[in-house]
């Protein structure tokens, strides 16, 4: 270990400095890219091999398990049938492991594709991303994520699963939802004929599209927080 690395104390907030960074599924390039993070962009770093720096993972970074050991509950939640779950970079029997679930826990479900679920990383899956790229921000950790057990209502139709409908491709106009923010991943809405969603993602990337017409495309996920669907980006491309 080099002496910068005996200056750090495991955990601690970092940000990115540079634009388009992988944060990868092992300490090498040769890894799967779980994300691209852009300047500004800030998650918890939890140790260090060489040059690289172990982080956890953000909430829309690449994740999947198999389908066949999770319990689909509704409302976008599964719960974990298997003793030991691997979590994977891609949706691949022989892709990295990011980390494990076990019998019991809850992950929240983002898309079904074949046997596979995407699902959003749970705390202990870990990518790794270079040193050179980030900084120290903090040494305040922000709480963990939780994910709950669904809440049914008398009105709802709980055969309805978030796996049978889990993409949106919607045209409207993307404005920022100021005090009613949600939380620091959900601060925009969009706007659209019918519809108002609110929207996850990066925000300096949404900060962009403020304002303006666009065709956004993600995955729709139910928040009981925010009282809209929320809508997690994965494209965004401006309307002229």
């Amino acid at each position: 270990m080099s002496h910068a690395q005996a200056q750090e104390t495991f955990p601690f907030v970092a940000k990115v400095t540079a634009k388009s960074v992988h944060l990868r599924a092992g300490p090498n390039a040769n890894f799967e890219s779980l994300d691209q993070l852009e300047n500004g962009d800030e998650f918890i770093v939890v140790d260090a091999s060489f040059d690289w720096r172990k982080v956890k993972l953000p909430a829309d970074a690449k994740a999947y398990v198999h389908a066949g050991f999770v319990k689909d509950l509704g409302q976008g939640v599964g719960q974990v049938t298997g003793n030991r779950l691997n979590i994977r970079a891609a949706a691949l029997t022989n892709a990295s492991i990011i980390g494990q679930s076990k019998k019991g826990d809850l992950i929240r479900i983002f898309e079904k594709k074949d046997d596979w679920l995407r699902i959003e990383p749970p705390d202990q899956s870990f990518g790794w991303i270079l040193k050179d790229f980030i900084e120290f921000k903090s040494a305040t950790i922000p709480p963990v994520r939780v994910v709950q057990l669904p809440t049914k209502s008398k009105k709802e139709d709980t055969t309805t699963s978030v796996l049978q409908v889990a993409r949106v491709s919607v045209m409207g106009v993307v404005e920022d939802l100021g005090t009613n923010a949600v939380g620091a991943d959900i601060r925009h809405f969009l706007q659209s004929d019918n519809t108002v969603y609110n929207l996850k993602g990066y925000r300096h990337v949404l900060d962009g599209f403020r304002h303006q017409r666009v065709k956004m495309e993600g995955l729709l996920k139910p928040d009981a927080k925010s009282g809209n669907p929320v809508v997690l980006v994965t494209k965004i491309t401006l309307v002229l």
